[in-house]
């Protein structure tokens, strides 16, 4: 049984052993469990049956109802509140795994992407609160996948460098990393993925112009450093240490 904090589903090379969320390992049970025990009633159509009374009981009828999503809304929103400021495992995929249950419905994806979304870009609540949310965006980007990603895919650069802004340099790397693996993983366009990264570069950019200036190199320009595919620069590892601390 692979146990996903000691590295065995290889998440610890992605994340590190705190933010271990793949459906691979043994988190994914124990979000199942708490999934199941939470929303049962609302993620599964109910089965209504009729029984005749006779000797042997048959069944006559069976009927599926549907239950709206927007009634679990506001458990969901709770549940986001309840990550705080740490990104707990298995509430991240008991979420992403709620999530799971609507993607095919463009409607009810849109729903629940926009509790998330709004709760993303909260003003009054704590920067520190951001990255668990964004945790939460990369499970169901990566699991749940369906629907959630054709919206994130369109609109994830309009939150996402709104997040950047509020994070600290260490939770702007951690963001960072979260971006470079929707490429890694084939999630969106490069176009798309591009766009979405915009802040990561520019703020690139503007280190390395504050840099050559204290170094006397001077210039506008970013130093004539090479950009790569993605868009970043090409930078000797001694000044992106430099630019790191």
């Amino acid at each position: 049984e692979a146990e996903c904090c000691s590295g065995v589903c290889g998440c610890e090379s992605e994340y590190g052993a705190d933010y271990c969320y793949n459906y691979c390992c043994s988190c994914y049970f124990a979000a199942a469990d708490v999934a199941n025990t939470s929303y049962s009633d609302k993620s599964q159509s109910k089965e209504v049956i009729t029984i005749k009374e006779e000797e042997e009981m048959e069944i006559v009828e069976i009927k599926e109802e549907e239950e709206d999503p927007i009634e679990a809304l506001e458990e969901y929103s709770a549940m986001l509140n309840d990550l705080g400021n740490f990104a707990d495992i298995v509430q991240i995929n008991t979420l992403s795994m709620v999530a799971e249950d609507y993607k095919s419905s463009t409607s009810s994806s849109f729903k629940i992407y926009k509790v998330i979304r709004t709760h993303l870009l909260k003003k009054n609540s704590s920067p520190a609160h951001k990255l668990p949310l964004v945790y939460v965006v990369d499970s169901i980007l990566k699991n749940a996948k369906g629907q959630f990603v054709t919206l994130m895919e369109a609109d994830a650069k309009n939150w996402l460098p709104v997040v950047y802004g509020m994070l600290n340099s260490d939770g702007r790397a951690k963001l960072k990393r979260v971006w470079n693996t929707w490429r890694e993983f084939g999630i969106f366009g490069l176009k798309s993925w591009e766009e979405m990264g915009l802040c990561f570069r520019r703020d690139e950019e503007q280190k390395v112009e504050e840099l050559q200036s204290k170094s006397g190199a001077g210039g506008g320009s970013v130093g004539g450093f090479r950009k790569r595919p993605d868009g970043s620069l090409d930078l000797p590892i001694q000044l992106r240490k430099e630019m790191q601390t």
